[in-house]
Formats: structure tokens, sequence, C-alpha cells
């Protein structure tokens, strides 16, 4: 299952950011190739490329390959860590597609993910140390991250303070760390390096909570995945964790899920109904509008032009999506 970019007036550069992941990821071995297009031609909104661009051209950047070519690294690292984060999960697929690991095996998915990281820094390398400071920053924040989550898989413990943790770290600081890219390579003052880097953060968290509500409720034609998929692969998530606060029913049947290694579809699809009729769903969403709307309060350091307005529209897009 493929997904379309938004469209923010950059689709020559988002075309040319896909061009380069193709350049980037080429080598004569058959099978890192093929692997690396794998998850890259699955597509995706390509949300850190278009946080990237936007920034760069919404601060009068005018070096379009200098943006194009530090959005793909972004890229590139974004698809490393759905590899690495589809061994850790025991993920089978992705977008509506067989994961790497499964298609190619776990070797050559592990090496493949290392590869993509590899080629990000190549590019992050020929930009200044702030540039690869930053990059290397959300790098750090991501392995983190998923050290966070995994501590708490198949556990009951997991707080909501802690979720939002997790949600920083592996989903938000990579695209504050895009944003500030943008922003600095535009020539945007420290100020406004900051705030589109806080307005990153806080669209991060907001896109992962929605990421999350789209677990229970979302077409699994457009999703690619089945209702109640990360509590089938022993992960609460926010609907979850608002779902069981106030019932002792639902939190024993959730608990019951995650604690099992392979629970059955049948269990897994009812918890999804139980948070889906809990009302946890709209209080999710409700925290995810938060978010973007405080994501938009950092937008006024900007001018009113094209790009600051698809960055604006970009947290409308992301609070309503579907897929």
């Amino acid at each position: 299952m493929t997904t379309a970019p938004w469209d923010f007036g950059i689709q020559k550069e988002l075309k040319m950011v896909e061009a380069r992941l193709h350049e980037m990821v080429r080598s004569p071995e058959k099978v890192l190739n093929e692997a690396s297009l794998h998850v890259i031609d699955a597509g995706g909104k390509r949300l850190r490329p278009t946080v990237t661009i936007l920034t760069y051209k919404a601060l009068g950047g005018s070096d379009v390959k200098k943006a194009v070519e530090i959005a793909a690294g972004f890229e590139l690292i974004h698809s490393a860590t759905l590899i690495h984060d589809d061994i850790n999960d025991g993920g089978s697929t992705r977008r509506g597609r067989e994961t790497v690991y499964k298609k190619y095996g776990l070797h050559n998915a592990v090496v493949t993910g290392d590869f993509l990281f590899a080629k990000a820094f190549r590019i992050g390398g020929v930009f200044d140390e702030v540039v690869v400071q930053t990059t290397a920053d959300a790098c750090a924040a991501l392995a983190e991250g998923e050290i966070i989550q995994n501590r708490y898989r198949h556990k009951p413990d997991l707080t909501i303070d802690t979720y939002l943790k997790v949600a920083e770290y592996k989903t938000a600081q990579p695209i504050r760390a895009g944003a500030m890219v943008g922003a600095y390579l535009a020539g945007g003052s420290s100020e406004q390096v900051q705030a589109l880097g806080n307005y990153g953060l806080d669209l991060g968290i907001a896109f992962q909570i929605i990421d999350d509500v789209l677990d229970f409720t979302g077409d699994e034609k457009k999703t690619g995945k089945v209702a109640g998929n990360d509590l089938k692969e022993g992960n609460l998530t926010l609907p979850s964790l608002l779902a069981m606060k106030d019932s002792p029913e639902i939190r024993n049947a959730l608990l019951a899920v995650i604690s099992k290694a392979t629970p059955s579809h049948e269990d897994v699809r009812k918890c999804a109904r139980l948070v889906i009729k809990s009302g946890a769903i709209d209080k999710a969403k409700g925290m995810g509008e938060y978010y973007g709307m405080e994501a938009l309060g950092h937008l006024g350091c900007l001018a009113n032009n094209e790009y600051s307005r698809g960055l604006r529209e970009l947290v409308k897009r992301v609070l309503d999506r579907d897929s």
C-alpha cells in the first residue's frame, strides 16, 4: 500500500527527495538495494521531509538542493528505524506490505537498517557541526525511546507521562530536528530555529497520538494493520491507557492481552472494541488537538507566505488524517 505525500506546493522538491533516496541506496549488493527500496517505496506521508522543506522555504531558503539533501537524510533515518522497529516488535506487515525482516530475513534486515543509517549520515556529514549534532541527538533520542518502550512491553505499569516521553523520543524528536535544520540552513535566527523546533516537537507528538488512535479506529485497508495491533505486540498506548483509567473491567481485559506473547485475534479485536466504546478515543483525540494547537502557537515567528501557511495546514492534516 502506497500513500501519496501531502501537497503543500512543494511537490517538485518532494520528487527530488524521492529521486535522491533512490540514488543513495544503490549498492552492488542486490539484497541491500532491494530491501532498502522495499521500505522506501512503500510510501507514506513523507512528513519529515515535508517539515524540513517547508521550514526552509518559509524562511526564504533558496538553495533547493541543500534542503532536498538534508530532507532525504532524515527520511533515510526514518526508514531505517521502521526496519528496526518491525524487528523489535515482531511486526509482519507495514503499510500493507510484508516487513523487510519477514521478506529478507532477520540478518539482512538488521544490516539494511544499518546501511540506511550510514547513508543518511553520509548526507549529513557534508553540512556543518550544528546540522550533524542536531541529527545525531535525534538519533540518540530514537534509541533511548525504543529502550524505554521495550521496558514496558507486555507490562501493566506504563503511565501517560512515560507514553508521552516515548512519543517525544521516537517520533517527535526527529521531526523537531528536521524543522530546526530546515530553519537553520535557511538562515533563520536562533529564536526562529528554536520556535520551529518546538513546532516540530508538538507536531510529532500530535502525529503519534493520532497514529495510536488509528490503530483502533482506522480502516485496515488504509492503515495496512489490523485493529488493536499495538495491543497484539504487547504495547499500551494513549487510547488504551485512557480506557483503563476508570474501568477495572477494561483494564483487566487489556492487561490479559498484552501479557501474552501471541494473543488471539479474537481477544485483540474484543479489546479494541472495548477501547472504542469507552470514550477514550475522543479523549485521546482531544490530547492530540492540544499538541496541534501548541504547534501552531510556535509559528508566530514566521512571515505569512505560502510555506508558513503550509506548516499551519500540515497540523490540520495530521489531526484529520484517516491513515
